[in-house]
């Protein structure tokens, strides 16, 4: 089964006495790139936040956000000295900058980073992992999320990768036309040279099926339908590993097969076919872009 690495979770519970929601946002990336956001009380440990989410969720642009809610009273505080901090820099930057200082300080002061908290109470044990079990939780819910939307990608996969397969026998029908058209086309272009020599026949023969032999797209063809056997195959997989970067690969090779048969055929009905089969192998490449 495909994963997108798009995904979302969301998970609430209560930890002690305050209510602890953790929400993951995942969108594609060739690497993992982990973003934590927690509350100044949680900070210590963002780390293994971060482990967490690299064993769980393995590739992707990850936004993580821990919030809390319901503080009990115990442990609300107000930081004074970064308050008092942020009033000098403030103050000092309007000096600077010859603006007027505000009036509203206090409204200013309390929306200000880590101002407002939740005390210098240490955290126990348990309540790491509470949290933790939280985060893990979020991070299967992403998995979910990103199996659903895998689920969608893979039949769009299937349905273009066949779309190729099903143009490669109507190429097939039209190549024996085009080798013969190929050569009158060269044998009337030699007679309207008008040259004064008389060929020998047994050498342009020969020439010819040098020439024709040169634009010959059989062993595309074949290499063609290896590769889209073996996309087919390895979408079929079941193992969990992450398929998205082997099937990018192997998507190149069915898009080089498909541009070489284009850039031998000299045939109108088969580049129009190789038009087709560049629209899928195209839209092959957009969606594996978003796959885990």
């Amino acid at each position: 089964m495909l994963k997108s690495m798009t995904g979302f979770g969301r998970i609430q519970a209560t930890i002690g006495k305050s209510t602890v929601t953790v929400m993951i946002r995942s969108l594609n990336s060739k690497q993992l790139d982990i973003s934590v956001k927690t509350p100044f009380r949680y900070r210590e440990r963002e780390n293994q936040i971060r482990d967490i989410i690299s064993k769980f969720l393995i590739r992707g642009k990850i936004d993580i956000n821990v919030n809390i809610e319901n503080i009990s009273a115990e442990d609300a505080c107000v930081n004074q000295t970064l308050a008092e901090k942020y009033f000098n820099e403030l103050s000092s930057l309007a000096q600077q900058l010859g603006i007027k200082t505000p009036e509203n300080w206090m409204e200013i002061l309390i929306r200000m980073p880590d101002i407002v908290g939740s005390g210098n109470s240490l955290v126990t044990e348990d309540e790491w992992e509470e949290l933790f079990e939280l985060v893990k939780k979020a991070c299967e819910e992403t998995n979910h999320f990103r199996e659903q939307e895998g689920n969608t990608l893979e039949n769009d996969l299937i349905k273009q990768i066949e779309n190729i397969e099903k143009l490669l026998p109507e190429i097939e029908k039209f190549d024996p036309e085009r080798k013969t058209q190929m050569r009158e086309r060269l044998i009337k272009e030699l007679n309207q040279a008008q040259l004064n020599v008389q060929p020998d026949e047994n050498r342009l023969e020969q020439e010819l099926f040098f020439y024709i032999d040169k634009l010959d797209i059989n062993e595309e063809k074949v290499r063609l339908e290896q590769h889209i056997n073996y996309f087919k195959s390895t979408l079929k997989q079941s193992e969990a590993e992450p398929k998205g970067k082997k099937l990018g690969f192997i998507a190149q090779e069915i898009g080089r097969e498909i541009n070489t048969m284009g850039n031998k055929s000299n045939c109108f009905e088969i580049q129009k076919r190789v038009v087709e089969m560049k629209d899928s192998i195209e839209k092959v490449k957009e969606q594996l872009a978003n796959i885990l």
